[in-house]
């Protein structure tokens, strides 16, 4: 032992006998406690307990037969926390005072008339050793005793550390913060509702041996940093700006069905190569698909932003990392989940969003040519279909109340954000401090992430603990306990204990290979490159590509061998426009291939969904790793259509830029597929023929072909491969839990902070770099994580003492 080692008090004397006599405690005659010092690593904890079961063994004695020993038993030495730099590590907020510190033990036992072996007060007992006053030194044991719990704060010692032998730290129960007062502000949020005080944060802190975390608000008359921001299509003026529209577009079509009815017509029908012809036929569609376009924008927010809403809701519920989805559906088939999240007026105006998709080929048969003899001359004139008109005219109603419900839903609910969480920097921002990273551990492996993690109540706001004066903003559980990662070395295999489930050993001796096993799975190429979408593995694609150059080449070879559709066809149904202006074979021709080009349409919105959502991911996966702007902070999913082309094509992620692109040019085949096909009267035989306008035939022909050949580019190299799903918050986080990203960002109030950290801000507009640096690179790969452990995820390429990430992708598919 070296000199600088603390040392270890033993006092060692013999036993001495009590007993009661004449309601006084008489002692034998014993000898004088010898004390002597030793040298051990750990210091010792004692309580209360320690004293009872002395004074209780020592009673149980009946005869001064051998000589015993008594060594204070060593305490634990929690896990020591790194501490980073105050700029790094504290935000710039109003700061509580530094906790007090513990209050020292206090040992108190009575004597109860009811046990005859309680030990009186130390100060009312009489010394053991006849004519000399030892109750110094037993003073002076104490405090060297208690002396660890000054630091590590009380704790009652298990009969396993009174014999010296360690024991696993059992949790305690969580801290109940005091109720409020009634001058709590109204404004806070319930369950959360507290204002700490030092004089409560140092009641709190003694009664916390463990460290939690504890919501906090500004005190009365104070604010902090400016919170419940709203993305910008979930803004009241924006969703306006979209209601409006749409009310316009009601009142077009009920001036259209009112007008038409009563005038015999809109307006007289003069062919189908002139500007009345694309009004009636092409315009109405194109409308409609801009206010679709336009709502899956703001779908898209909602996904994304719905979790942090409900964390800030006092009704929180416990499984949002796991249910809410964060990546935009309801396309082909509509989402149903938010009724599964108990969601339900959130899942009723998405099924009216879904619904709305099928005004496109209604609008396309909306206004049909009807031949008016009761309104002088006998011609031809435009009119609308009352059938069709009134149905679109309640779908737009049921659409003009989901918005409204939107607009009060997210003008009054406090979303607790500072902004809109659109990368994974932001996620790493709002996890960086939580106390819900803990239970990840070995989920980056799993094929589904939500059923191995915990349902929890989760809170966006600020936060402190009960150890630390700090406050911080972020995501946390309310009085969990914060489990600080350290680098700690592996034991080795033959110290780990057998019940462990990190033991590894072989099957004849009936042992687990746990961490064995998850040390494989993080090297394992099938599990590194196990995950992709059904509609983009191999098999789906090989199908979607055949069918698609199948019916290309169908469509192609019906449409202009022996002049089809110039010469005109058999419309095979009635077409008369009767008085309501309703033509079986006009709406036949017109809505049929209308919902045809929408089921290609919304076929594809999946595909650009996930090239999006998957192209940070992908640029994390080039061993050479990626810059911050290329995986960090890249936001494609909540970038509006067509500017993701932009921003794609700056980004040199082409593949992007041309699915994102095909989305759009693919809202042009419903449009055009509506409007080409009318139904014509030939005067020289007197037939009627289904007729298509070549002009814009031609065009929907090179659009549907563009669309079956963009089959061939979509399949996805191996790069755009992932373990499991990235829909969910719980799904992105299980690859950043151990990550040391989550130690760098502690220090973030507004995104500007954000990107300057991650990219450097500039100090003019001369250009220059306030922070000359070279610039970090991230990777996707086998990281050594905050615990010393390897981990499959994302951190930085290289980092000083742990090396470079191991990134496996290679030129493969």
């Amino acid at each position: 032992m070296t000199s600088e080692q603390p040392q270890l008090l033993s006092v060692r004397c013999k036993p001495v006998q009590l007993w009661r006599k004449s309601s006084t405690l008489t002692h034998t005659a014993a000898t004088r406690p010898q004390i002597s010092r030793t040298q051990s690593h750990q210091s010792s904890a004692i309580t209360g307990e320690y004293f009872s079961d002395y004074a209780s063994e020592v009673s149980s004695q009946r005869s001064d037969q051998s000589e015993a020993s008594y060594e204070t038993p060593p305490s634990r030495i929690s896990t020591p926390v790194v501490q980073l730099p105050p700029s790094d590590s504290e935000m710039t907020l109003p700061q509580r005072p530094d906790a007090a510190r513990p209050a020292r033990l206090q040992i108190r036992t009575t004597a109860q008339a009811g046990n005859p072996r309680a030990l009186p007060n130390l100060d009312d007992m009489s010394p053991p050793t006849p004519g000399i006053d030892d109750l110094q030194f037993i003073r002076f044991a104490l405090d060297q005793l208690t002396r660890d719990e000054d630091v590590l704060g009380g704790r009652e010692s298990t009969a396993d550390e009174l014999k010296g032998q360690p024991t696993r730290p059992v949790p305690s129960p969580p801290i109940q913060a005091p109720a409020p007062t009634a001058a709590t502000p109204a404004g806070v949020r319930e369950p959360f509702r507290r204002i700490i005080t030092p004089p409560m944060l140092s009641a709190l802190r003694r009664s916390a041996p463990d460290e939690t975390m504890l919501a906090v608000s500004p005190p009365e008359g104070q604010s902090w940093a400016d919170l419940g921001y709203k993305p910008l299509p979930l803004r009241p003026w924006f969703l306006g700006l979209y209601l409006s529209v749409c009310l316009l577009f009601l009142a077009g079509l009920i001036f259209s069905n009112v007008y038409a009815l009563r005038h015999h017509g809109l307006y007289d029908y003069d062919g189908y190569t002139n500007p009345r012809y694309f009004v009636c036929q092409y315009l109405p569609q194109l409308l409609g698909m801009i206010l679709i376009l336009w709502l899956f924008y703001i779908e898209a927010a909602v996904y994304r932003s719905a979790p942090y809403f409900s964390m800030s809701n006092a009704r929180s519920q416990d499984r949002i990392l796991q249910d809410f989805r964060t990546t935009a559906a309801n396309f082909l088939l509509p989402d149903l989940r938010w009724f599964k999240i108990r969601e339900p007026l959130l899942g009723i105006a998405f099924l009216i969003f879904w619904l709305f998709n099928f005004t496109v080929p209604l609008l396309s048969c909306l206004y049909q040519s009807q031949w008016v003899t009761d309104d002088g001359d006998a011609r031809w004139r435009w009119t609308t279909a009352q059938d069709v008109g009134w149905v679109l005219v309640a779908l737009l109603v049921l659409l003009i109340l989901a918005i409204v419900y939107c607009i009060i839903r997210f003008a009054r609910a406090d979303s607790a954000l500072m902004w809109d969480p659109t990368s994974i920097a932001d996620l790493v921002v709002l996890f960086s401090r939580s106390n819900v990273a803990q239970y990840f551990e070995r989920t980056e492996v799993m094929e589904e992430v939500g059923p191995h993690i915990p349902s929890m109540s989760l809170m966006l706001g600020y936060w402190t603990t009960s150890q630390r004066p700090d406050i911080f903003y972020g995501v946390g559980g309310d009085n969990a306990l914060v489990k600080r990662i350290s680098i700690e070395p592996a034991a080795p295999p033959n110290e780990k204990e057998p019940n462990s489930q990190e033991s590894s050993f072989d099957v004849e001796r009936q042992r687990y290979s746990y961490d064995s096993s998850f040390t494989r799975n993080i090297h394992s190429p099938f599990v590194r490159y196990r995950w992709v979408p059904w509609f983009l593995r191999d098999i789906s694609i090989i199908i979607w590509a055949v069918l698609a150059m199948l019916l290309l080449i169908a469509f192609l070879v019906i449409s202009f061998v022996n002049r089809a559709v110039q010469d005109g066809f058999d419309p095979l149904l009635p077409s008369i426009t009767g008085n309501s202006g309703f033509s079986s074979s006009n709406f036949l021709y017109s809505f049929l291939p209308t919902l045809l080009g929408m089921i290609l349409f919304l076929s594809w919105q999946p595909i650009d969904v996930y090239f999006r959502a998957a192209q940070p991911f992908a640029n994390l996966a080039d061993p050479t790793g990626a810059s911050a702007e290329r995986s960090l902070l890249l936001s494609y999913e909540a970038s509006p259509p067509l500017w993701v082309t932009v921003e794609a094509i700056f980004n040199r992620d082409y593949k992007v830029a041309y699915v994102s692109f095909v989305s759009v040019l693919s809202s042009l085949i419903p449009i055009l597929a509506g409007g080409v096909f009318t139904a014509q009267l030939f005067r020289e035989s007197g037939d009627v023929r289904m007729v298509a306008s070549m002009p814009g035939y031609i065009a929907l022909c090179v659009f549907v072909a563009i669309y079956a050949l963009s089959f061939l580019v979509i399949w996805p190299r191996r790069q755009r491969y992932l373990p499991h799903s990235i829909i969910t918050i719980a799904d992105r986080l299980s690859f950043l839990y151990s990550s040391g990203l989550l130690s760098e960002f502690w220090n973030i109030r507004t995104k500007a902070d954000l990107v300057g950290r991650l990219v450097g801000t500039p100090a003019s507009l001369t250009g220059e770099w306030r922070e000359k640096r070279p610039r970090a690179r991230y990777a996707f790969g086998v990281y050594t994580g905050r615990d010393g452990k390897e981990h499959l995820g994302i951190d930085r390429l290289s980092r000083p003492g742990s090396g470079e990430m191991l990134v496996t992708t290679g030129t493969q598919r």
